[in-house]
């Protein structure tokens, strides 16, 4: 057996308590990695097609990295799986913190249920085997009161859970599944799944370490990437010191700045993601007032800077690290007043500052940040959740809904009150909020009366904070990823950070590619499949995004494989492919996860950097299906793809 991975996963069945261990073979991971490439080859295996994602027939996994817990750096990614209720195609969400190697530790490189208990439970999965507990005494509490309550059970506070909070207990189809106490797998709507499986925890302690095959020549690695990581360049420090002001002219003159990964590695350890929030206002990387404000204008400097940087970092009592990270993007802060007094939650993230500030024009941060640990709390995706905020303001504002509907809120642009109150609503599935608790397209479809204008999304899944029209490399991932609206796959500036350029499979793309447009298709098709890779891994993108990061040498020092970059992109397109493959099988079309014509800019906007820009998405599809060998139809791989990837025949465990 080669190293990295532990070669066993566990399928635990809760509707008879029965648990199987299945060892795949070599062949599978070489195949597949780890993570979600292994998680969709299970899944696809075991789960029929057409299964209703909340029913007890559905499979729910949660997948360790192939270079979890192997000494590599950036490599504490863990990825929960399933058929999305949300989307209803294939589903992943993705987080950090030191669950994963920790779960990897038991001695399985994933853990999947089937099933559903009758009462509610928790499964406790150790070196010794699994035990399922009950968890009536759980149910109800949030995901901080669950962690503490079964550490104390257990009296180990070194174990690590996974559980769900009461967004994924009443199945709110945008609900995830907390970790850390704040870290969430949040995407996809796969915590309620959990729910509807009774499942409120995944408890998981192990010794075991995986084996690295070269573990010298790693160590090596290691100390030669830490040493240059390490490095502050003087330059860097005085751009994170101007960005806010350079935002600014950036975003009224048009200007292109390109990012190198030691700029972003020193905006990040200065002070995490948040360090981007008025940037990307002013630039026109946010969404703005439901997608159709302008930063500059709608949600100027004064504004931005109220939930940005040095606002934030204000209230950080100390920074925190997921396992294996020398970055230390994250942070802890200490409530001093409100509900949550006394108590120490997680800094907010750019996606919550801007999908609860700039999205509906909220500047006041001592809101964000009771509803941002409101929301890790309740186990809730903060995206989705601040984008059914914005949809229900802007349904207000056009008199598509009154107070009469939303219990007596008014709602308004930066009503911080009611913005928080409808927070609430939402989680506790009460009044209007029941209905928004499901996502903006299903909302809308209830609505009715045009409110789908305003619902922005992409295939049932709210878009993140990355403005579509300001990326052509989001606007492709949104709409044609297997898990459409998604921001962590590829965009124009991956392409420099992750250096894609200097592969042998880019060069050889680029040199039949005609124009400017296709070329730019062709190197995001490239960042696409390297990003499978790195999810196969368990790799945080904030890796190759601060550094040159060694991926494909790490592979094989661990592995004790010799696979070319070429070879590893081509495992990549596999997945890609068979995540892709799912959503055929399940029924859905290529047409079926079209980005909403307002990220695409239609109408364009009148003003500010994103002026005119109309995007034409089926250029795009076209383009990036062409590569793939996907059919613009179907959506999915062809026959003549499917069997020179050998999704066919992805099973043989030889």
């Amino acid at each position: 057996m080669a190293g990295g991975f532990t070669g066993k996963y566990l399928v635990v069945n809760l509707t008879d308590g029965t648990s199987e261990t299945v060892e795949p073979g070599e062949n599978i991971y070489k195949k597949y990695l780890s993570g979600y490439g292994l998680g969709a080859a299970v899944i696809t295996e075991r789960q029929k097609p057409g299964i209703d994602p909340l029913s007890p027939e559905s499979y729910l996994g949660f997948c360790s990295g192939l270079l979890t817990g192997t000494g590599a750096y950036f490599t504490g990614r863990f990825m929960v799986v399933g058929k999305s209720p949300l989307t209803g195609g294939w589903g992943d969400a993705n987080s950090g913190g030191h669950f994963s190697n920790v779960m990897k530790q038991t001695g399985y490189d994933a853990i999947f249920f089937t099933g559903a208990a009758k009462n509610p439970v928790w499964v406790y999965v150790t070196d010794n085997g699994v035990e399922i507990k009950d968890a009536g005494g759980l149910w109800g509490k949030d995901t901080t009161e669950t962690e503490e309550q079964i550490k104390s059970e257990l009296g180990d506070k070194k174990v690590q859970i996974a559980s769900i909070g009461m967004s994924g207990e009443k199945m709110s189809l945008i609900s995830g599944i907390v970790t850390d106490a704040g870290r969430i797998a949040a995407r996809s709507g796969l915590g309620a799944v959990m729910g509807s499986k009774k499942l409120k925890a995944l408890v998981v302690k192990g010794s075991r370490k995986p084996v690295v095959a070269r573990a010298d020549e790693l160590k090596a690695m290691n100390k030669k990437f830490l040493a240059e990581f390490k490095k502050s360049p003087a330059a860097d420090r005085l751009t994170v010191k101007m960005i806010n002001s350079l935002s600014v002219i950036i975003g009224k003159t048009g200007i292109s700045v390109p990012t190198k990964p030691s700029t972003v590695r020193e905006i990040f350890r200065t002070y995490g993601t948040s360090g981007l929030t008025v940037f990307s206002a002013q630039a026109g990387d946010s969404p703005i007032k439901n997608w159709k404000g302008v930063g500059l204008r709608d949600f100027p400097l004064k504004m931005a800077e109220k939930l940005s940087d040095e606002s934030v970092k204000a209230y950080q009592k100390r920074k925190y690290a997921c396992q294996s990270c020398p970055l230390g993007c994250g942070g802890v802060i200490s409530f001093t007043d409100g509900r949550y007094s006394g108590t120490d939650g997680h800094k907010p993230e750019y996606e919550t500052l801007c999908s609860f500030g700039g999205l509906s024009l909220n500047d006041d941060l001592d809101t964000v940040l009771e509803i941002n640990e409101l929301c890790n709390r309740a186990g809730i995706d903060t995206i989705s959740a601040g984008g059914a905020v914005a949809f229900a303001i802007e349904c207000f504002e056009q008199g598509i809904i009154s107070a009469k509907d939303t219990g007596g809120l008014e709602l308004g642009w930066g009503k911080s009150e009611e913005i928080l109150k409808l927070t609430e609503m939402i989680i506790s599935r009460e009044g209007f909020g029941d209905l928004l608790a499901d996502g903006v397209k299903k909302a809308a479809q209830k609505i009715g009366s045009g409110s789908d204008k305003y619902a922005i999304h992409a295939g049932g899944q709210e878009l993140p904070m990355h403005d579509s029209r300001f990326d052509t490399g989001m606007a492709l991932a949104y709409q044609c990823e297997p898990t459409p609206g998604r921001h962590t796959i590829t965009s124009n500036n991956y392409i420099n950070l992750f250096g894609v350029k200097k592969f042998p499979l880019t060069k050889k793309l680029l040199k039949t590619a005609k124009g400017k447009d296709v070329k730019n298709v062709r190197l995001l098709t490239v960042v696409s499949l390297y990003m499978q890779v790195l999810n196969g891994c368990g790799v945080c993108e904030f890796g190759p995004m601060t550094s040159v990061y060694p991926l494909f040498d790490y592979i094989n020092m661990v592995t004790g494989w010799d696979l070319s970059v070429d070879d590893y992109l081509k495992i990549g397109e596999r997945i890609l492919s068979l995540r892709k493959a799912f959503n055929v099988r399940e029924g859905l079309k290529a047409e079926d996860s079209k980005l909403h014509d307002r990220a695409a800019g239609i109408p364009p906007l009148k003003a500010g950097p994103l002026k005119n820009v109309t995007l034409d998405m089926d250029f795009y599809q076209r383009e990036f299906f062409s590569i793939l060998g996907w059919d613009m139809i179907t959506g999915g791989p062809t026959q003549e793809k499917a069997g020179e990837l050998g999704l066919v025949s992805w099973s043989d465990k030889n």
